[in-house]
């Protein structure tokens, strides 16, 4: 007998992918479009293609099996797109809601400690999450960044420095770190994210224009619904009490709750608090996803 709300689920998941994909297939490229793997370790990210060949433009990875559940990257600049003639701005996709769905966010690394850290206990723990990195620690640490991307977590652009003053001088400086930062992500994995979170986020911060400017280069922005506070100084308890006691008091998020965490020089007490966070939400059936196109707004 067909259990009905997993068969709903899953086609609801399918038809998602499936818009997602018509979307971002309709451009003007010869060659493949996607390259997926269902090996959990996906080929090198800067295999160069054959002469006369276009490369492929966006790339699912590790696998082509998740849709909401997979990372997605561009193998071409802004640069590049534009002087191919090929759109910047992203095609339009529906929000993929699930029945319980959690996201697991880290913004400011990568760290040499606590990145790693964080990656064992999610590759324990058998679940991905999101690493909204900065530009000027990928360059110091490529290796785990590296590590990060190969084990099929998603990559989102954090700026370049990080600091406030420089980044928010204007929507122009604005886009310029970000720009700058997929350069370095391309140097390092080949390919770029088109998902970003302003540090300390939106709220306050951006104007009509910078949304603006985000839509026509084509970089999705992602906020948060849940904040663990260890920006705040909190120890590992009381990291996952915040966490818990938000998800409890807002049951309506429970179909999108995106988690704000850091794996920044300094947030050790995140990795601790990081397996009752898990558990917490594995003891509820929640499935864990990462950031894409098909996340919807956190609010």
């Amino acid at each position: 007998m067909i259990n009905k709300p997993v068969f709903l689920r899953a086609a609801g998941r399918l038809g998602a992918l499936a818009l997602l994909f018509l979307s971002l297939f309709l451009t003007p490229v010869a060659g493949p479009a996607v390259h997926g793997s269902l090996s959990p370790h996906p080929p090198p990210a800067a295999t160069k293609p054959g002469p006369g060949a276009s490369p492929p433009i966006f790339r699912f990875y590790p696998d082509l099996t998740g849709g909401p559940d997979a990372p997605l990257y561009d193998t071409l600049t802004i640069a590049q797109r534009q002087q191919r003639n090929l759109p910047t701005a992203l095609p339009a996709s529906l929000p993929c809601y699930g029945r319980r769905a959690v996201y697991l966010t880290f913004d400011d690394g990568p760290d040499p400690v606590n990145t790693p850290a964080i990656l064992g206990i999610l590759r324990r723990a058998g679940v991905h999450a999101t690493f909204f990195v900065v530009g000027n620690l990928a360059e110091k640490a490529p290796a785990v960044l590296r590590q990060t991307f190969r084990e099929g977590h998603a990559i989102g652009n954090h700026s370049y420095t990080h600091v406030y003053r420089d980044i928010y001088q204007s929507p122009a400086a604005y886009v310029a770190q970000l720009r700058r930062t997929d350069n370095v992500l391309m140097g390092i994995l080949g390919v770029r994210p088109r998902i970003t979170r302003a540090p300390g986020g939106a709220a306050g911060r951006f104007t009509p224009e910078y949304w603006r400017a985000l839509a026509a280069l084509g970089y999705k922005n992602i906020g948060w619904n849940i904040d663990s506070g260890d920006a705040c100084g909190y120890d590992a308890d009381q990291i996952a009490a915040a966490v818990i006691r938000q998800a409890e008091k807002n049951k309506c998020l429970w179909r999108h709750a995106i988690v704000l965490m850091h794996d920044g020089c300094g947030h050790y007490e995140t990795v601790r608090a990081l397996p009752a966070i898990i558990k917490y939400f594995k003891d509820r059936d929640f499935e864990f996803r990462v950031v894409n196109l098909a996340t919807p707004p956190a609010w």
